[in-house]
């Protein structure tokens, strides 16, 4: 049984195919069309689908996507219902994004052809993402936390899972919403919403804890599962388009005007950031306490984009509250698109087998002869040398202080690069950290790197917790670094002494295992620094032609493509 997963019209917009319970492939659309979060129908990604499992689209049994138009009149209900008067203001949005909603197979259909739109199975957005965490998972049975800015009218949901089966058990209604909350001081900050959010969990980390108190006031939650924003503090729930700034007045006149985009960061804007975090994690944490309550489970399997927020990830994992947690890699909107997909193959399929993920390399790969086509197009430009072992080459090239891209195998799924679309450095100078910053990612100094490290000395380095074993290969939640190791990886080492580290596996990943071990050999460093292969504004690389285009507009020193070296023939560092 072959089901295709669509997410569009929305940001993070994607294909997945589900082929007998198994995800085989799956593409953010942003990769393709080089425009970041992008909306658009995912044309390109469900070739690569397609192609990658080996089928025609008529092949395909089910089109399964990721939001349900039915429910989305509950939208404008729910709003008026909490935020009267002003919410009033809303219903033509609301309106609006309903007809916007039942447009979907429309579209679908311009784009595919009519003879699919029979195939159209519609899956409730926090459905989609609660199955998108829990049927890759490796548990039988499981509790589920979904949390996002908002789906159809739902911001946050609770689900029990045993089997194939998943059972809605709790959820918050729009506008109250931990995502919006996040999205609003992220664009108070200067930053953009739905795309920077990690900025603002890196800025936090310089805060001091001096507007907690003060920033208690923007929300009411506690251990019974309730969630109310204050919304004097947000427009969100009246206002929409150009004219929505998130935050209201009342929160600038409390906390002073917003930053603009090119303003310096002060200590008051990672005040801010730090006290938006400490809230964020005290939400998240009660929901964790009272979703324990609700199912009694022992592993806990979490979406939505706020699952990204791998710092609020870590106070999970060491809780204590469940003894197994598992977040979708994907966890933003992109996952959706799997967890549509697998939503329906078990629902048409029953008892069917299922699969855990052991990795997100999901994505296109390229031959040699895609290569050698593409360097036609940069005659005179690019010096390519085959090498016997790139992993060697790497890894003396990366010891000897070398700034390289990393372009292996298939793309990862998801918004992490996890050594296949990585751009690579030694972790030991501090140096690099605002080297890369400022000359390759074109980004703010105060951004953190990543450490990719063997999974044979994760303890030597990293305070791992047992409990956060599922989730330390994606990238998806921080740990101390230890005191004796600070000194030796300084480049990946965060100002508040934490990492976001990624566990390499030889099984999963043999190749960016090699290079890792070939570095250590060297160096005696058994961690390499790890950031995604793209430069400023840019998604994650998918092509060839997308590395050599960033490579030869960044400082790389140079990348690796398969078993080919490429330099720049000019001897540049730096084309800027």
């Amino acid at each position: 049984m072959i089901i295709l997963g669509l997410n569009y019209l929305s940001h993070d917009a994607a294909a997945a195919i589900v082929s007998n319970g198994r995800v085989v492939a799956a593409c953010e659309e942003e990769r393709f069309n080089r425009q970041k979060h992008s909306s658009s129908f995912p044309l390109q990604a469900i070739r690569y689908c397609l192609k990658s499992a080996g089928v025609g689209l008529d092949e395909v049994d089910k089109i399964a996507l990721f939001v349900n138009p039915h429910l989305h009149y509950k939208l404008g209900f729910y709003n008026l219902l909490e935020g009267f008067p002003k919410s009033v203001l809303y219903l033509p949005h609301a309106a609006k994004l309903l007809m916007k909603r039942y447009s979907m197979k429309s579209r679908l259909v311009e784009c595919v052809g009519k003879s699919m739109e029979y195939l159209v199975h519609y899956v409730d957005h926090h459905v989609a993402h609660a199955t998108s965490a829990f049927y890759p998972s490796p548990f039988d049975s499981a509790a589920i936390l979904t949390i996002d800015g908002r789906g159809e009218f739902e911001t946050l949901c609770i689900y029990a899972a045993n089997g194939n089966s998943i059972k809605k058990l709790h959820s918050i209604k729009f506008p109250h919403s931990v995502g919006y909350l996040y999205s609003m001081v992220t664009r108070y900050l200067g930053f953009v919403p739905q795309s920077d959010e990690y900025k603002v969990m890196g800025l936090s980390s310089y805060g001091t804890p001096a507007l907690c108190e003060k920033f208690s006031n923007l929300a009411r939650f506690d251990d019974g599962g309730n969630l109310k924003l204050n919304l004097g503090y947000f427009d969100h729930h009246y206002r929409y388009g150009k004219s929505r700034n998130a935050f209201s007045d009342k929160f600038v006149c409390d906390f002073g005007k917003p930053r603009a985009i090119d303003e310096p960061i002060s200590q008051r804007h990672a005040d801010i950031a730090f006290a938006l975090q400490r809230l964020t994690e005290e939400i998240l944490m009660s929901f964790v306490r009272f979703t324990k309550r609700l199912t009694h489970e022992d592993a806990l399997c979490i979406a939505g984009g706020v699952a990204l927020n791998c710092v609020a990830n870590s106070k999970i994992v060491n809780s204590g509250e469940f003894k197994h947690i598992f977040v979708q890699p994907a966890a933003n909107d992109a996952g959706t698109s799997v967890g549509a997909a697998l939503y329906v193959y078990y629902l048409l399929s029953h008892n069917g087998q299922r699969y855990s993920f052991k990795d997100v390399y999901l994505g296109p790969s390229f031959t040699e002869q895609d290569l050698a086509r593409e360097l036609c197009n940069y005659q005179g430009r690019i010096i390519t040398t085959r090498v016997d072992c790139p992993t060697s080459t790497g890894a003396q090239l990366i010891h000897d202080g070398y700034l390289i891209g990393w372009f292996q195998g298939r793309m990862e799924f998801g918004p992490r690069a996890l050594g296949n679309r990585s751009i690579l450095a030694a972790p030991t100078d501090k140096s690099v950290r605002d080297l890369i910053n400022k000359k390759v990612k074109f980004r703010e100094e105060f951004r953190p790197f990543a450490p990719a490290v063997l999974s044979e000395y994760k303890h030597e380095y990293f305070e791992c917790d047992s409990k956060g074993h599922l989730l330390y290969p994606f990238m998806l939640s921080t740990v101390k670094v230890r005191p004796e190791a600070v000194a030796k990886i300084p480049a990946v080492v965060h100002v508040d002494g934490t990492a976001r580290i990624q566990v390499v596996e030889k099984v999963n990943n043999p190749l960016f295992w090699k290079l890792i071990k070939e570095y250590h050999s060297l160096s005696g460093i058994p961690v390499v620094l790890n950031t995604s292969f793209n430069i400023g504004g840019e998604p994650i690389v998918c092509s060839i032609k997308d590395a050599i285009d960033s490579f030869l507009h960044s400082g790389l020193n140079c990348i690796f493509i398969g078993n080919f070296l490429l330099e720049k023939s000019d001897g540049r560092t730096y084309s800027g």
